[in-house]
């Protein structure tokens, strides 16, 4: 229950902030600040436990994992280089505007800098110190070696989509400079080449695979939440789920857009 209270909180914060004024953010998935969906799936994955705290009973091993997973690809994960590009292009433009640009950047849920990791690190805080002080609920223990190879595997499929649509947008930018004007500076060609639209993926792509996202890592909470779940595939003492599939995508999302 807290999770979908949390989460029911964050979600009308982030849309009102994302319809009002100036509250679109160009380029980035559903129009909010990069890092948005992913913040927000992470919240709901680290406070789905206390569910179980309150009921007194024992943590799945894979929602143990997935909350290892996620906030460390969350803290880990980095700005794009087109971002960066586009900082160089200011600053070789108009120096004195890039500290103002800065300030008015948009961050995760519409935060201040930082505020979602000290929010996990919190979160995480509290898990352990209700659970010490509370019922002491244990973790389900899972075969390591398995959930590591699995998680792995799917943050590399990840990887391996992003790559492949990474190559095809660079094959389009090769042909774009082709045509390009020469006479143009390095800056205006680098920006020019930003402000480029490259079709319908570029335009919305990612949008779409947030959303889609969101739905999975949704579902999988409120399967959990009913306790359904349908066993799919059992390897010795391992056994991998309809749910937890779902779980696992969470990784290879991650690796696609890191």
């Amino acid at each position: 229950m807290i999770t979908w209270i949390l989460a029911g909180i964050t979600l009308f914060w982030i849309l009102l902030k994302r319809f009002s004024q100036d509250g679109k953010v160009e380029g980035q998935p559903l129009g909010m600040p990069r890092g948005t969906v992913r913040a927000l799936i992470t919240i709901m994955i680290v406070a789905f436990p206390f569910g179980y705290i309150l009921r007194g009973k024992e943590i799945p091993g894979l929602i143990v994992n997935a909350i290892f997973v996620t906030v460390a690809f969350y803290f880990e994960a980095r700005r794009p280089d087109h971002e960066k590009l586009k900082k160089v292009v200011n600053e070789i433009k108009s120096p004195e505007l890039v500290k103002i640009d800065l300030r008015k950047q948009k961050m995760p849920l519409y935060l201040p800098k930082y505020s979602v990791r000290i929010l996990l690190v919190s979160m995480l805080l509290i898990f352990l110190i209700a659970n010490y002080f509370g019922p002491q609920v244990p973790f389900q223990g899972t075969n390591t070696i398995f959930d590591l190879l699995i998680i792995i595997v799917f943050f590399i499929i990840g990887e391996i989509l992003g790559s492949m649509l990474t190559s095809r947008e660079n094959k389009r930018i090769e042909k774009s400079i082709e045509s390009i004007d020469a006479s143009l500076s390095d800056a205006e060609l680098i920006e020019k080449l930003l402000l480029e639209d490259f079709g319908f993926w570029k335009r919305h792509g990612r949008s779409i695979i947030s959303i889609i996202m969101l739905i999975v890592v949704t579902s999988a909470l409120i399967c959990y939440t009913f306790e359904w779940d349908y066993e799919l595939i059992r390897l010795y003492d391992y056994t991998l789920t309809v749910v937890g599939i779902l779980i696992l995508l969470t990784n290879a999302y991650y690796g696609f857009r890191d």
